[in-house]
């Protein structure tokens, strides 16, 4: 959290003359054999064989410079109905698989509405009605498959390994279905054995393949996931190019050249909100005002934060705007007004920013959101904004009780006023003396060594460990960005 408090990265972007001659011919390669050089599996058609343009777009060659310095994979645009960029930096073959993590979410969503089409299920009959098991719970019996993929459901989950359908189905509530948000992979797994149920033994995502990728000419290319049952919320491995595909069938509201998928006005219940998820949707990310204090915030992924009260994803783009997000910044987003769907593929990089991203990308121009907003905030706000961020991470690493949190969360709080004030004794003695500078650093490991002995004895034997590992990578980050 200190990285935040004494140093603001400055995004460096390659001059986009230089970037878009550097790359066009590679782009004209691949666009030359876009219909011939498809994933295994895929099957091309005359949409995808389309002359991309040159990207000589200034807003392309901004977000792809962006993309590709994030330690980008591959950044795919479609635009009014044509493939506009294909960027496939740093390495990467445009025909490779890539793990979608928790992109895998929005499949499910998919799924659930085009099972609801089907007439296999109703979102908001109650799960008990296909899992005996719950029956005899006064709270589970309430659930329903809306409440599931809405993640309101009350499940025990967070974020990390998924457990089989079994295990996920036994999972206990930790609050009544409706009351909170709670995101993670054990809801996503119980719909996995309702509908597997309902399928009478068909796996989920060959229902998946059968109902809606198929027909769209896409293919996820494996699945992960634990005792055999695919990880329905993030086991998936996917070209970019099909993921673009399933992108454009969200897009074009389950349609795919002319023909219905999935039937006009069925895919509507993806984008709507619920009280207490205000952000999320059915399995999809929404750009809504958030409140970025909301109790929403204290169970979601430590990369997904208020971009301002405004809109979660980017404060200054459009109200239509979702998205499908996974570990180390995959992302799908779909932008209806635009008419634009955007695959993005990456590796590990705690610097990605989706508001910057699609600023450049949108506007055309940079976009610092974590400066901006910062900047907004009075110290009591920043202390509770440092607060909540570092408690997300911190419940992600360690799994805590709620009873730990409660513990553990004077102790953050503390530590986030210390970083403050160190940070503005800093900024009014500027420039430092070397001595000056030395006299904050060891107040700087005090106040840490202090907040690590705090928390560490709050934690079990397990849990010291894994923080003992969390404070290493952190320590770790902060060396390679010095």
């Amino acid at each position: 959290m200190s990285l935040l408090l004494f140093s603001i990265p400055q995004n460096s972007l390659l001059d986009p003359a230089l970037r878009a001659a550097a790359r066009v011919p590679v782009c004209c390669v691949l666009v030359a054999g876009l219909a011939g050089c498809s994933s295994a599996g895929s099957t091309s058609t005359t949409e995808d064989a389309v002359d991309v343009p040159s990207p000589n777009d200034d807003a392309l060659d901004l977000a792809a410079a962006y993309s590709e310095e994030r330690a980008g994979d591959a950044l795919l645009v479609w635009r009014d109905g044509a493939v506009v960029l294909e960027d496939d930096p740093n390495g990467y073959a445009a025909n490779r698989p890539h793990m979608l993590a928790s992109g895998t979410k929005t499949f499910t969503g998919a799924m659930a509405l085009a099972a609801a089409e089907d007439g296999l299920l109703t979102l908001d009959e109650r799960v008990a009605e296909t899992l005996p098991e719950w029956q005899a719970d006064a709270q589970k019996s309430t659930v329903t498959i809306r409440q599931l993929l809405q993640l309101t459901s009350g499940l025990e989950t967070r974020i990390g390994r998924a457990p089989t359908y079994q295990a996920a189905v036994e999972t206990p509530l930790v609050h009544a279905p409706g009351e909170s948000f709670r995101y993670g992979p054990v809801a996503f797994q119980v719909f996995g054995a309702v509908l597997e149920r309902k399928l009478d033994g068909e796996a989920p995502d060959a229902y998946l393949a059968r109902r809606i990728l198929e027909p769209i000419g896409a293919e996820v290319a494996s699945w992960a996931g634990p005792g055999g049952d695919a990880n329905l919320g993030a086991g998936a491995r996917m070209t970019a190019r099909n993921w673009l595909r399933f992108g454009r069938l969200l897009l074009q509201d389950g349609r795919w050249e002319g023909e219905p998928v999935i039937a006009s006005g069925v895919l509507a219940p993806l984008s709507r909100p619920t009280a207490v998820g205000p952000g999320y949707g059915l399995s999809v990310w929404l750009n809504a005002p958030v409140d970025p204090d909301a109790a929403f915030f204290d169970h979601t992924p430590p990369d997904v934060a208020a971009n301002s009260p405004d809109g979660m994803i980017y404060a200054d783009g459009p109200e239509d705007l979702f998205m499908a997000a996974g570990l180390h910044n995959q992302r799908l987003y779909v932008i209806p007004s635009r008419e634009m769907v955007v695959v993005r593929f990456g590796r590990r990089d705690r610097d990605w920013d989706d508001a910057e991203f699609l600023a450049r990308l949108l506007d055309g121009r940079a976009y610092d959101a974590p400066a901006r907003q910062q900047a907004a905030l009075d110290p009591e706000e920043r202390v509770a904004f440092l607060t909540r961020i570092q408690m997300s991470r911190l419940d992600a690493a360690l799994a805590l009780t709620d009873a730990q949190k409660d513990s553990i969360r004077p102790v953050v709080e503390r530590r986030a006023e210390g970083l403050l004030e160190i940070r503005q004794m800093r900024e009014e003695n500027a420039p430092l003396r070397r001595r000056d500078k030395r006299l904050l650093f060891r107040r700087l490991r005090r106040l840490q060594a202090s907040t690590d002995d705090a928390i560490t004895q709050r934690l079990t034997a397990e849990q010291v460990d894994a923080y003992r590992a969390f404070r290493a990578e952190q320590r770790e980050r902060l060396r390679q960005r010095r």
